[in-house]
């Protein structure tokens, strides 16, 4: 069981590390010529640093040998869901936006012969959120917790 939830955090801690470099560091985002400088600098900022959390979220997943190591990078893995859903619904506070015109388009989804759209971030956090809950769930089980 261990090593299932070990492979579903990596799973999640790689996505995070990697998945916003690959959708932010572009003209939709960190080159995008509309952005104002200051928040082209914010989305960099945010991107190398979530890449560092989930660099230490791999060293404790699998360089670490404490007790407790597997549980503290399960929970850490937690903090892109975390700061995106507190930004989520903080958004009115600031006029933030989920998407942009120029950015990465939503989900389809045909459900009944409708056409439902989902914002992507909204839609693969959520995925990688709920992939980390059930591995944290495995880490706890094993332990007896």
């Amino acid at each position: 069981m261990d090593l299932i939830a070990k492979i579903l955090i990596t799973l999640v801690a790689v996505m995070t590390g990697v998945g916003p470099m690959r959708a932010d560091f572009n003209r939709t985002h960190a080159t995008n010529p509309l952005w104002p400088p200051h928040a082209r600098f914010h989305v960099v900022w945010q991107v190398l640093a979530q890449t560092g959390v989930s660099l230490f979220i791999l060293y404790f997943l699998w360089g670490a040998t404490f007790e407790g190591h597997v549980l503290i990078a399960a929970l850490m893995n937690f903090n892109w869901g975390l700061t995106f859903y507190l930004t989520l619904f903080n958004m009115k506070r600031f006029e933030g936006s989920l998407s942009d015109v120029n950015g990465i388009k939503p989900f389809a989804f045909n459900i009944g012969g409708q056409i439902r759209k989902v914002d992507t971030n909204l839609f693969l956090g959520t995925i990688m959120m709920s992939v980390n809950l059930i591995a944290t769930i495995l880490v706890l089980v094993s332990k007896g917790a």
